[in-house]
């Protein structure tokens, strides 16, 4: 069972003040276990620490990840005095949009947070696991990390680097007893998809119309029933599940599909 798995464990969560974040937060301390969340703003973690209803085995971090010396300042002595057991980096931002109207600082953002907020954090962390003799690390990339559509050209290329880094990550720290997995959700119903839902274009919102949406309660527990059952790659929903080995094993059709819901919708 997924609960035993994390029983009596310390596990950071970045981008816990919210959505994925926050459900997999409630549902860990649920099984026993111990959170940090970490967000950027003080006031949400909080508030967030607040609804979770268990202070004594909740603790909040206010880090930008995107930083590696504020990781770096914030998050090791954290861990040095609360010895941490795994890893959940969650921590992402979006804004859709058509190449040749994105600003440039859209894609460095996106960079920043989403895939080198993840390094940053596994940076800090994982000498601490190898220190303590194992432990797991999960990284949430999205099905925009296997499938790059109209209106994500910055968000699928950091969350592509998510699953490479990742992948690449696994095989360095098996040797260590650290677990690596990486999970490939799709759209989540959270406060970043509505704020998301507001910039996407027409296309973009016709191909993602053909995954359907997920709660963020549910992606929470297929991340961790995934990390309890040893998975590297967590893909939670049956549709998910078939779009991205559609993507793998037939791409030509996978492409096929997204250009003939792109056109429908400039219909």
């Amino acid at each position: 069972m997924a609960s035993a798995y994390f029983q009596g464990k310390h596990v950071l969560v970045t981008g816990g003040s919210s959505g994925i974040g926050l459900s997999v937060a409630k549902q860990l301390l649920a099984s026993g276990a111990t959170v940090t969340i970490l967000a950027r703003r003080q006031a949400v973690l909080d508030t967030a620490r607040a609804s979770l209803g268990a202070p004594d085995r909740t603790h909040v971090l206010a880090v930008d990840v995107s930083s590696d010396q504020a990781v770096s300042e914030i998050v090791r002595p954290h861990i040095a005095a609360y010895p941490c057991d795994m890893l959940i980096n969650n921590a992402g931002v979006v804004m859709p949009g058509r190449f040749v109207e994105l600003e440039s600082r859209h894609f460095r953002e996106m960079m920043d947070i989403n895939y080198f907020g993840t390094v940053h954090m596994c940076r800090a962390v994982i000498p601490h696991l190898i220190q303590r003799g194992g432990g797991h690390v999960l990284n949430v990339s999205s099905m925009a990390g296997t499938i790059g559509i109209y209106g994500y050209t910055a968000y699928a290329a950091s969350k592509f680097a998510i699953c490479g880094f990742s992948e690449a990550l696994r095989g360095e720290m098996w040797p260590h007893k650290i677990q690596v997995s990486v999970c490939l959700p799709p759209d989540t119903d959270t406060p970043q998809l509505a704020f998301e839902n507001e910039f996407k274009p027409a296309e973009t919102k016709a191909i993602a119309g053909n995954v359907k949406t997920m709660s963020a309660d549910d992606v929470a527990a297929s991340i961790l029933a995934g990390m309890a059952g040893g998975k590297y790659e967590i893909v939670p929903g049956l549709e998910g599940q078939l779009t991205v080995t559609a993507a793998r094993m037939l791409p030509g059709v996978t492409r096929w599909v997204c250009d003939m819901s792109q056109k429908k919708a400039k219909k």
